[in-house]
């Protein structure tokens, strides 16, 4: 069995969600919410039921972390200095105010959002020895 990494696993990751695992079992990502937890044993917590499973956390990339490494990547001293004094939400409103006024910020960051995120997924599948292949 792979992992086959579509758009719809790709967003399964984006915003820094942590309503997804990944099922060992049956090589598909679910949502928290759509998992029968009326077998758990009472005296279980659900994190430690789920890993008996088979389950483990789906990966999680936020949108503060892709920016921020669009930032680095683009190299402008003055904006990354302002902008590595916030976090969260308040990043990357900040961010967005610099990307409509900085020409070197109009391009690129969908091709970096993308190769960045296949590349923390790819990683994600190896260190946790998960075949995958992109679709």
């Amino acid at each position: 069995m792979e992992l086959i990494i579509d758009s719809e696993i790709l967003n399964k990751c984006g915003s820094g969600s942590s309503e997804y695992w990944f099922s060992y079992k049956d090589y598909t990502v679910k949502n928290i919410r759509d998992l029968d937890t009326g077998v758990k044993p009472n005296d279980m917590g659900q994190t430690t039921y789920f890993v008996s499973i088979g389950l483990i956390p789906f990966i999680t990339i936020s949108n503060e972390e892709i920016i921020r490494g669009f930032v680095n990547e683009k190299g402008n001293a003055k904006i990354k200095s302002v902008l590595d004094k916030i976090s969260g939400e308040e990043f990357v409103d900040t961010f967005w105010k610099y990307f409509n006024a900085y020409p070197e910020f109009k391009e690129g960051i969908d091709d970096f959002a993308s190769r960045y995120t296949n590349h923390k997924i790819a990683a994600w599948c190896s260190e946790n020895n998960i075949k995958y292949r992109f679709a």
